[in-house]
């Protein structure tokens, strides 16, 4: 299980941030991923579970693909996700079957979501950060920044993440009127 703290920010254009993101020192590991979600809610127990099919390119071409369970206790404060989340990996190949064997079960299709773009790691912290800059089918681009912690950590220390997730805005000159205050699954229903 680990934690997420992560927020994500409308970008006006993102060819600039892609350039600007290649040129930062602090940028390592450009890769190109393409994901597939597909959301089930269960209304006894009121949660919602995520079956991903993801495509993973790095740039020397090498591909890695595979299906993902998750479910997630989500918190959203002005912006800020403070997330916990239970991931399963799959074999690519079983994301049709997974999605036959849910249906069979009578859960419904909550939405679904296709996003893909550009990741990084931003090595300016002592935790690395996960950038990505992609686009969100029927929403545009988005700059995601996500620290994702392992163990349990103080509200000292995650009020200290947050405030790097502000300043990583800060370095790639995006305003913070752009951050995005829904989650992906609220704006695709509105």
């Amino acid at each position: 299980m680990s934690k997420e703290i992560e927020l994500k920010a409308h970008v006006n254009n993102y060819t600039n941030l892609l350039s600007t993101l290649r040129n930062d020192d602090f940028i390592v590991s450009e890769k190109y991923s393409q994901k597939v979600d597909v959301y089930y809610f269960n209304p006894i127990i009121n949660q919602t579970f995520r079956i991903r099919n993801l495509i993973i390119n790095d740039v020397d071409n090498n591909e890695t693909k595979k299906t993902i369970y998750t479910v997630k206790d989500k918190i959203i404060d002005q912006g800020i996700e403070q997330n916990t989340e239970i991931e399963v990996d799959l074999n690519y190949n079983q994301f049709s079957s997974s999605l036959n064997f849910f249906e069979k079960l009578g859960f419904k299709v909550s939405h679904r979501k296709i996003k893909k773009g550009y990741s990084f790691s931003y090595t300016k912290y002592k935790i690395p950060l996960h950038i990505e800059l992609l686009e969100v089918s029927n929403l545009g681009w988005f700059f995601e920044i996500e620290f994702i912690v392992e163990d349990e950590i103080s509200k000292e220390d995650s009020d200290f993440l947050v405030a790097c997730l502000y300043q990583t805005l800060d370095n790639f000159n995006i305003p913070y009127s752009n951050i995005e205050k829904r989650y992906y699954s609220q704006m695709l229903i509105d």
